[in-house]
């Protein structure tokens, strides 16, 4: 956790959503970081600084749920949270099985979101 609340660390390919997210995330507390890619996101190397991460599915090479699944296998493995726009119960059954904290469709309800990253990262902010 950093001075300024958890650090939440969204993925999605969409500027839009992560802008968004980031602007959402920062009003209530959490320091967002954004990234357009799972790769960008694995290359950075940021991950080892999440507090929870925000992954949409569908992100182009590697999926969310890919994603997901590499960040499992980590010897301190980081919460996340699966949104996506055109899901299906196999895909949420997937990252639920993978250990997902929550599983959202979008658009999604934000006060949903905020309560999960709470959870997710230990720390309700309003």
């Amino acid at each position: 956790m950093t001075s300024q609340g958890p650090v939440v660390c969204v993925v999605d390919d969409d500027p839009s959503v992560r802008v968004a997210l980031r602007r959402l995330l920062n009003s209530s507390g959490w320091t967002a970081r954004t990234f357009a890619s799972a790769e960008e996101f694995l290359e950075d190397g940021i991950h080892s600084g999440c507090d929870c991460v925000v992954a949409d599915v569908h992100l182009g090479k590697m999926s969310g749920l890919e994603l997901q699944a590499t960040l499992a296998g980590r010897a301190d493995p980081v919460p996340v949270i699966v949104v996506s726009g055109v899901a299906d119960a196999s895909m949420e059954l997937e990252a639920r099985r993978l250990g997902a904290v929550a599983f959202f469709r979008k658009p999604f309800d934000v006060d949903a979101l905020l309560e999960a990253i709470g959870r997710a990262t230990g720390v309700a902010i309003s």
